[in-house]
């Protein structure tokens, strides 16, 4: 959104500067079929068998009613046996079948290595570097597959009613792929630059961006120090 201001200090950190140390995509989470260890599927297994011989109990018990005198007793306890063990058994195995867990894609300790700023014309290297967190109870955390990395510069603009009004501009972009570092740490690294060309009364910063999401919402925001030209 366009601001009206008198004057920007190249200096000064941007307003909106965001610099988080967790973040989660809210791009839509994937799903997939939890996996099952063999003493989970066994205890599944005994529960089931042990379903399916009480509602097959209930069902004899309702064939013994049939022969009719006091064996009608047996309908009290073969229809509630039936019913009841029958409806657990299926309820049981639809529940297996239908059980998912939620993938997550997250980073969390994240530091931003942007050194001691950039100069107009020279490339400078980016680095941003991360950890999973921890998974939840029915997920798997699973970190970003490339962050999208964008230098950006905000300057004053003229309009024509003569007023200023400070415009954000994309000067550079790179596609930072995941890499794995020392002591479980992962690692996104690029170079930006930006041409020649471009005064020093702006604001420069970098963005981070999910390529995922479709709002395209930078998660991080970090101000850059203009260095002088060599």
């Amino acid at each position: 959104m366009l601001q009206r201001h008198s004057a920007i200090d190249p200096i000064a950190q941007p307003d909106d500067e965001r610099l988080p140390t967790e973040w989660t995509s809210r791009a839509p989470q994937a799903t997939e079929r939890a996996p099952k260890s063999a003493a989970d599927w066994a205890a599944w297994l005994v529960a089931l068998a042990v379903l399916v011989f009480m509602s097959v109990f209930g069902l004899r018990a309702m064939t013994w009613a049939l022969a009719g005198g006091w064996q009608w007793l047996w309908l009290a306890v073969g229809l509630p046996f039936f019913g009841v063990f029958s409806v657990s058994a299926v309820l049981l195995v639809v529940t297996r079948l239908r059980e998912r867990r939620r993938v997550r894609v997250a980073l969390e300790g994240m530091s931003l290595e942007r050194g001691e700023g950039f100069r107009i014309g020279e490339p400078f290297e980016l680095r941003l570097r991360a950890t999973v967190p921890v998974a939840r109870e029915g997920e798997r955390t699973v970190a970003p597959e490339r962050i999208v990395m964008r230098l950006m510069r905000r300057s004053l603009v003229d309009a024509p009613d003569g007023t200023r009004s400070l415009v954000d501009e994309c000067c550079d972009e790179a596609l930072a792929s995941r890499e794995d570092a020392r002591a479980g740490r992962l690692l996104y690294a690029c170079e930006l630059g930006a041409g020649s060309g471009y005064g020093d009364a702006a604001q420069w910063f970098v963005e981070l961006h999910d390529p995922t999401d479709d709002d395209n919402a930078p998660f991080l925001i970090a101000a850059l120090r203009l260095l002088p030209a060599r």
